[in-house]
């Protein structure tokens, strides 16, 4: 079709050789989406050249993060955007063309359980910003833990900082 589309609007269509590395000899589309899926962003960032993003707008959440003492900006996700499994990410979040390192969960707040969807919410590390309305694009750059259901919010918050420690 694309040969076919080449000729009729005068573009030329050249057949590449496979491109793959020594661990993944044979890097696809869906290689990559399915290492995303699976949290493993660090082996997709080596195939993408470059860490997985999500780009949204910050829209309001439960302010829950926010009430615990981490702060977090919950983006609006797409409808074809390809979020990494669920779990705790370090990773940078960029704003007005600021990059601030972040941690990144992906979740539907199991702790909660009044949760329905899936969310990424990036803490900017060392920062507090008003966030809401603009554009944050968050890099996946490596998986920390995945998510868990804790007993309460004491042993939420040690995790959480445990998290901000290691991101």
């Amino acid at each position: 079709v694309l040969r076919r589309l080449g000729v009729q609007h005068g573009f030329e269509v050249v057949e590449l050789d496979l491109v793959g590395t020594a661990s993944e000899p044979r890097v696809s589309s869906t290689r990559i989406r399915e290492l995303i899926l699976a949290g493993d962003v660090s082996t997709a960032a080596e195939l993408l050249g470059g860490p997985p993003v999500v780009a949204g707008v910050v829209v309001h959440g439960e302010s829950r993060g926010r009430e615990l003492g981490f702060p977090t900006a919950n983006l609006e996700l797409g409808e074809f955007d390809i979020v990494p499994a669920d779990g705790v990410y370090a990773g940078w979040a960029t704003v007005d063309g600021r990059r601030y390192a972040a941690a990144i969960s992906v979740s539907d707040n199991p702790t909660f359980g009044d949760v329905a969807d899936r969310r990424v919410e990036a803490h900017l590390l060392d920062v507090d910003l008003d966030l809401y309305g603009h554009r944050l694009t968050v890099e996946f750059v490596e998986r920390l833990r995945g998510i868990e259901r804790f007993d309460g919010v004491d042993a939420l918050i040690a995790a959480m900082q445990e998290d901000l420690a290691r991101a």
